[in-house]
């Protein structure tokens, strides 16, 4: 491979050496903007944007004639937005500048009255809190008032068409999402995740790309592409910004952050900390009936857990101009997080309706996380025109875990005596994980409508993890043998790619390949349990952009992908919760396969409707094992069906008034369980989400903003799950001449978040209700000084990707 990754980087630089024609000629884009009465629209705000990320490139106003032009455009891809008071925002269709193209001429565009009259309302610009392109939906984070004061886990919640189950995000079809920041790719999952994403306040965040289909150019894992972009700085000089949030309501969470950014013409230098503490409570019932014969045993569990949690976290980095096509950067990310948890669980057991004992179980850990994160980036452009890009990354990562448990349980009788000596235990449990990946990714400009990408990336995971179970008995720690274990697993993966870009008439072409080996040994001491797996993979996708007309843009897509399970998932420690409740993880566990293909319609660049259907093979999903005759029952995972899923996604904003916005998310799916195992049988279920947006600009400086949620009654995995519907409610204020703002939310107003559900799965008759602290009403002043549009720290995609992703814990983890 080593051979192999040299020949790859040799061909790659060669080709960046080879020099481009220079572009001749300036480049113009005009047109002309009209009334419905078809007369001239003066003062019309027009706008440049980049394709397909919407960066603002240029801003002109329509003059009396309604005539627009921009002048000395750079090739690209671009489409316009052009907005005026008592209008609704019209969006042009994609243009491709090309050495070769000349000047475009925009077809008149027509503008289209609001249904209000203005009434001396005042209207300023303002950006849609969701804006929707043919390949993804931004949500404007900075937009929420509600999003306020919390961090992007909690903001993740309320995202269209994503779900947070635990510490997992779901997206595409209940599929853990591929997560980047500013288009650094991490496909976080699971504890990993969590502590990341809490890292990230909402304060910090412009805004999230929700990208169902993204191309071969990033890692296979995950159902589709979260990236988190992180707010811009656009000139010289220093800016400084702060936040600080207090929530009081279920417990309590407060958090300060900072954030600095300094930006000579050469150098780019940022950092920012945030300390955050909470404590925050999760509640959990179970009841259970084992059938053995004629005789019914019922096993109810009453569970309460209390997080304190305290976070301390910093970034900071630097970015060189080496020349006027050459940068090199480096970023260092790390985060501490120190935490006492506090565990109560009683369990009820009765015979034939009648009770037979009581067990409680109280526990204490004291957690604590480090995790260090090191990143080299390059990025150089060759040629005249740029017809060459190279960029290259190498990223390090160390993960520690440390973490103590102290457990006792007591025994009583139906009359409350005790039956007999408590049982203690002493649990540590240690797990250091490192991650080293190096990527090299090139583009090679062929033609004005076509380009190619492509790349290498090497990856390598060392994960060792130990538990050390100990009993007390007599004063002493005896150490108990069938749940002490030693669990080591290695990864290495190697993948390269290949992208085509190209335009075939009106109709954007983007196809790729991507190409994966991974080698994988997991090791499980006691017993001795050794899996060793290879395989090889590939992954196609592509994805067809037609443009019909000046107002709709269909896209067709096609992509395969694969789900990796967490390092933790695959770990087999015991966590224990009463002598009748464990959870582990499963050393055989098996990555799933997902294919999926969407027909979508895009209308104004504003509405969206879109089509799906994907099927996963080896769908893997969290499944409790019983044990009738001794009735303990076991949470894991297993890979249990193959899984089809066909969906209907509806995106509508509208402008009610000048001063009210509504947008409106609907979520139709239905999907089909073929389980493996025998005697298990098939289902099937409907599921129906609305997510409805209300947000009001009262005055220049005072807004509201209201949410509301639902779901109906649904199945997945082996559960079924109630209906569920929860509101939240904020208002903000800016104060201080525009520099400052404050904002007072509260989320789950009615305190409804609750996951209700049951199972039927198996031998399982058991019914579950899990609610974490989720109603808190938050206060967050925010103010910034210094220059107020510094230019953001250069954009990078760093390679350890997915593998830091799942350093994250099992969702069996309680």
């Amino acid at each position: 491979m080593d051979k192999l990754t040299r020949a790859l980087l040799l061909f790659v630089l060669s080709f960046a050496c080879i020099e481009s024609r220079a572009q001749t000629g300036t480049k113009v884009i005009e047109g002309k903007v009209l009334t419905e009465a078809l007369q001239p629209a003066d003062a019309a705000t027009v706008k440049l944007l980049n394709h397909p990320d919407s960066a603002l490139i240029a801003t002109t106003i329509s003059d009396k004639n309604g005539f627009f032009e921009f002048r000395s455009i750079k090739p690209g891809k671009y489409f316009i937005s052009i907005s005026k008071v008592g209008y609704n925002r019209f969006y042009t269709v994609q243009y491709v500048i090309g050495e070769n193209t000349g000047n475009i001429k925009t077809p008149d565009v027509k503008l289209i009255p609001l249904n209000y009259q203005l009434k001396e309302v005042k209207v300023t610009a303002k950006k849609d809190f969701v804006e929707v392109r043919p390949d993804k939906t931004v949500i404007n984070v900075e937009k929420s008032i509600v999003s306020a004061g919390n961090n992007m886990l909690d903001v993740l919640r309320n995202a269209p068409g994503v779900k947070v189950s635990g510490e997992d995000v779901l997206f595409k079809g209940g599929q853990k999402a591929l997560i980047a920041i500013n288009g650094k790719v991490t496909q976080l999952t699971g504890e990993q995740l969590a502590e990341l994403l809490k890292s990230y306040q909402s304060s910090m965040v412009n805004s999230v790309e929700l990208i169902a289909n993204p191309s071969a150019k990033y890692d296979a894992a995950g159902g589709g592409l979260i990236n988190i972009v992180l707010k811009k700085n656009r000139d010289l000089g220093w800016r400084i910004g702060v936040s600080q949030s207090v929530a009081v309501g279920e417990n309590y969470k407060f958090n300060s952050v900072i954030n600095l950014n300094y930006r000579s013409k050469k150098v780019n230098l940022f950092g920012s900390y945030v300390f955050a503490a909470n404590e925050i409570p999760r509640f959990w019932d179970v009841d259970r009936l084992i059938n053995v014969g004629p005789n019914v045993s019922d096993y109810r569990m009453r569970y309460k857990g209390t997080t304190k949690l305290k976070s301390y976290t910093f970034n900071t980095g630097a970015d060189w101009t080496l020349s006027p096509k050459q940068n090199l950067g480096f970023i260092v990310h790390g985060y501490a997080t120190p935490a006492d948890i506090d565990k109560r669980n009683t369990t009820y057991i009765a015979n034939n309706g009648v009770p037979d004992s009581t067990i409680t179980t109280r526990s204490g850990i004291d957690r604590t996380i480090y995790n260090l994160n090191y990143n080299i980036n390059y990025k150089g452009s060759f040629g005249a025109d740029n017809k060459h890009v190279l960029s290259a990354d190498l990223d390090l990562s160390d993960y520690n875990r440390r973490s103590d448990e102290n457990l006792r349980n007591d025994f009583f009788n139906p009359a409350g005596a005790v039956v007999r000596d408590p049982l203690f235990y002493d649990v540590y449990s240690p797990a250091d994980i490192n991650v080293y990946s190096a990527k090299v990714d090139y583009t090679r400009v062929v033609s004005p409508n076509t380009s190619v990408d492509a790349g290498v990336k090497v990856s390598k995971v060392n994960s060792d993890n130990r538990i050390d179970f100990s009993e007390q008995v007599n004063g002493t720690s005896q150490l108990v043998p069938n749940l002490t274990d030693h669990f080591v697993y290695k990864e290495r993966i190697e993948a390269g790619y290949i992208n085509l870009h190209t335009k075939i008439g009106s109709t954007d072409v983007t196809a790729g390949l991507r190409a994966e080996q991974t080698h994988a040994n997991r090791r499980s001491y006691n017993p001795n349990r050794v899996a060793d797996t290879s395989y090889f993979n590939l992954f196609p996708s592509i994805q067809l952009i037609r443009s019909v007309g000046e107002e709709h843009q269909f896209t067709l897509s096609y992509n395969r992908r694969i789900g990796r399970p967490n390092y933790q998932d695959l770990n087999p420690f015991v966590a224990y919760i009463d002598p009748y409740a464990f959870s582990t993880g499963n050393p055989f566990l098996k990555p799933q396969y997902v294919s999926s293909v969407e027909l979508a319609d895009t209308y104004l660049i504003k509405f969206k409707a879109a089509l799906s259907f994907s099927v996963t093979n080896d769908f893997y999903t969290t499944i409790y094992e019983q044990n009738n005759a001794t009735g303990v029952y076991t949470t894991t995972k297993s890979n249990v069906a193959n899984r089809h899923v066909y969906g209907l996604e509806i995106t509508a904003p509208f402008d009610i008034t000048p001063w009210w916005q509504i947008t409106n998310y609907v979520e139709l799916s239905h999907s089909r369980y073929f389980y493996k195992e025998a005697g298990a049988a098939n289902k099937h279920a409907y599921d129906f989400l609305t997510q409805v947006n209300q947000s009001f600009s009262i005055t220049d400086k005072f807004k509201a903003e209201v949410n509301a949620n639902y779901e109906t009654p649904t199945y997945f995995g082996i559960k079924n799950y109630r209906e569920q519907y929860y509101f939240s409610a904020g208002m903000s204020h800016v104060i201080l001449h525009d520099m400052g703002t404050i904002r007072l939310a509260m989320s789950d107003i009615f305190n409804t978040q609750i996951d209700r559900y049951d199972t039927r799965f198996m031998n399982l008759n058991m019914r579950g209700r899990e609610k974490p602290g989720t109603r808190f009403v938050t206060a967050t002043f925010t103010y910034r000084f210094g220059n107020n549009s510094l230019k953001a720290a250069r954009k990078r995609t760093g390679g350890s990707a997915e593998e830091v992703s799942r350093m994250g814990g099992s969702s069996n983890e309680n």
